[in-house]
């Protein structure tokens, strides 16, 4: 039988606090000590801090929650990705169902983003009481890393907390990748038209979806589908994301019709939140195989390796630029970021349509290990039971 949770320990080398004394507040974000990422990603000042307080809130709102069957979440640190000029936190709630991303760019910070890596991020229960407090009032800086509280012996305090991750949670929050280049955008929607959506969506976590669509010249969430517009099941999994819509500018809603997943991006002045939802409550990303028929096709299996060495932290990667480098197509390129993303290695930004370099910081083993059905298909065709009826064989 596959083991269905793999041991991790989350190890800090102090706990991320928001320290006040001074009339400046300073917030300190203890990052995992990987030893693959620089120490320090960002140590400055953020342009408007409640802004970023109220994002990173969502995010770990959002990981610590069981949108489905309601019972005690697991305890789960979101990641941490400098590089390109701009940070990343993502996340992925405990059910598998919500994917969540904090994109912060150069306009967030007084100074330039220092460190490049991926890595865990210390996130509290008092940290994220002290981030609900923030106001644009405080000149509150901002450090992502960096050196560790010593003890008066002079020995560093580490700060380590063992968890069981499921594998079905670490294969998802590779697997969700694969949706996001099918999505578009399908509506766009004011931060007080979000509201009266949010409104209107059914209370609680009905498993009976709902359709998010215009009538007349408002948005409404309906039982009845209609062109263009959005299935939603499980409204509180959209209404996590209500408090930010104070601070919004916009909120686009991006939609993939066959497979009913959504995609809702929270646009602010120094920033972006992301999340993506599931088509069904209790049907998360894990085990949906979406990697399974771009793993069996083989356009993509000579290009990896030259693909993987062309990443360098980069927070926007252009298939073109990197087919050129590397000397294969466009088309084999995308296949290999694809595969790269199933394996923790790229993440996919749907706004820029582009994938962006990160390395997930778990021991992952290769993505075909963690897909039994298709392990179970290569098998079948090397003893010549199963041939391919179309394309290359499996």
């Amino acid at each position: 039988m596959a083991a269905t949770a793999v041991s991790y320990t989350y190890r800090y080398p102090f706990e991320s606090s928001i320290e006040s004394e001074s009339a400046t507040p300073q917030m300190r974000l203890a990052t995992s000590l990987d030893e693959t990422s620089d120490d320090l990603f960002f140590d400055g000042r953020l342009r408007q801090p409640a802004v970023v307080g109220k994002m990173l809130t969502v995010l770990c709102d959002i990981v610590r929650t069981r949108f489905y069957q309601r019972f005690d979440p697991l305890v789960l640190d979101p990641v941490v990705t400098s590089g390109g000029g701009m940070l990343r936190f993502e996340g992925f709630s405990s059910c598998c169902g919500v994917y969540a991303r904090v994109d912060l760019p150069p306009a967030a910070f007084d100074v330039d983003l220092r460190g490049k890596g991926t890595t865990n991020v210390d996130f509290n229960d008092p940290m994220r009481a002290a981030l609900r407090r923030l106001t644009d009032r405080d000149e509150a800086s901002f450090q992502v890393g960096g050196e560790g509280v010593t003890l008066t012996t002079g020995e560093q305090q580490i700060i380590e907390r063992k968890v069981k991750l499921p594998v079905r949670w670490v294969k998802g929050f590779c697997e969700v990748q694969a949706y996001q280049p099918r999505l578009v955008p399908q509506l766009e929607l004011t931060p007080t038209e979000a509201r009266d959506v949010m409104k209107s969506l059914p209370k609680g976590n009905s498993r009976t979806g709902s359709f998010i669509t215009k009538t007349g010249r408002a948005y409404r969430a309906s039982p009845r589908q209609k062109p263009g517009s959005v299935r939603v099941e499980g409204a509180d999994r959209v209404r996590a994301l209500e408090p930010l819509l104070p601070v919004a500018k916009s909120v686009r809603v991006w939609y993939d019709e066959d497979a009913q997943t959504s995609g809702w991006e929270i646009d602010t002045d120094v920033g972006r939140l992301f999340a993506l939802i599931s088509p069904e409550l209790n049907r998360g990303f894990s085990g949906e195989g979406q990697m399974l028929e771009r793993l069996a096709v083989g356009d993509w299996q000579d290009a990896l390796p030259r693909v993987a060495d062309s990443l360098n932290w980069q927070s926007h990667i252009a298939p073109s630029d990197v087919a050129k480098a590397a000397e294969v197509s466009e088309r084999e390129v995308e296949a290999a970021l694809a595969i790269l993303g199933a394996r923790g290695l790229a993440g996919f930004d749907v706004t820029s349509g582009q994938y962006f370099h990160r390395v997930l910081p778990f021991d992952l083993e290769k993505v075909e290990q963690l897909q039994p059905r298709l392990k179970n298909a290569r098998k079948l065709v090397e003893r010549v039971e199963v041939l391919s009826q179309d394309g290359p064989d499996v």
